[in-house]
């Protein structure tokens, strides 16, 4: 009875660690990709050039992360982040508060991005009362970036997926595939009784 118990309890241990691992959901498509912003030559003109941050963003889970510091407002100027470059028009990120220490962080849904080909990030200075529909004229800090295209789902990158976001499951539950952990569980249920008939036949002949 003990011999029995133990093979089926490897089986249904087997069972369970298989379905465990497969069952798991694919991963979302691209990690989060970090960027240096500093007072970039060529693309920054105000503001003061020691002020720097860090963008963190993802194109597949459609966020951003911005934190600064040595940016002190500016009367009469608000600050936003923008993407930038590629073939199309800036995509306004939100605005960014900052404390008058010249510290802020903001964190925002990358919400109505419909393309991904930007290689810049711009905080730029908005000046009271301008419209909000163009990106201003006024670029602080900055920092360029390169999104990887194209690459195989689950690979160690931003990617650029068809929908934002992109949970990287695929439709009517491909991700889950069940004929392996089954395949597993029957090889090991025929170790497991194989070697309850050996140890019988040894208990045999003793």
């Amino acid at each position: 009875m003990t011999l029995r118990f133990t093979a089926v309890a490897t089986a249904v241990a087997l069972l369970a660690i298989s379905v465990a691992g497969w069952a798991q959901p694919a991963r979302a498509n691209g990690v989060p990709q970090l960027v240096k912003l500093t007072y970039l030559e060529g693309v920054s003109n105000f503001g003061p050039k020691d002020a720097e941050g860090v963008l963190e963003f993802s194109f597949a889970e459609a966020y951003a992360r911005i934190e600064l510091k040595n940016l002190k407002p500016t009367p009469g100027y608000s600050y936003e982040g923008w993407l930038a470059g590629g073939q199309g028009k800036p995509f306004p990120v939100g605005k960014l508060p900052v404390a008058p220490s010249g510290v802020g962080a903001v964190e925002t849904k990358l919400e109505g991005l419909d393309r991904y080909d930007y290689d810049l990030f711009v905080v730029v200075a908005r000046p009271d009362g301008s419209a909000a529909a163009a990106m201003p004229d006024q670029k602080s800090v900055a920092g360029r970036f390169t999104v990887l295209k194209d690459v195989t789902p689950g690979a160690s990158a931003d990617v650029r997926p068809d929908l934002l976001p992109d949970t990287g499951q695929e439709p009517g539950g491909a991700g889950t595939n069940w004929k392996t952990p089954l395949a597993v569980v029957a090889g090991a249920a025929v170790v497991a009784f194989g070697g309850l008939r050996v140890l019988r036949g040894r208990k045999h002949h003793a």
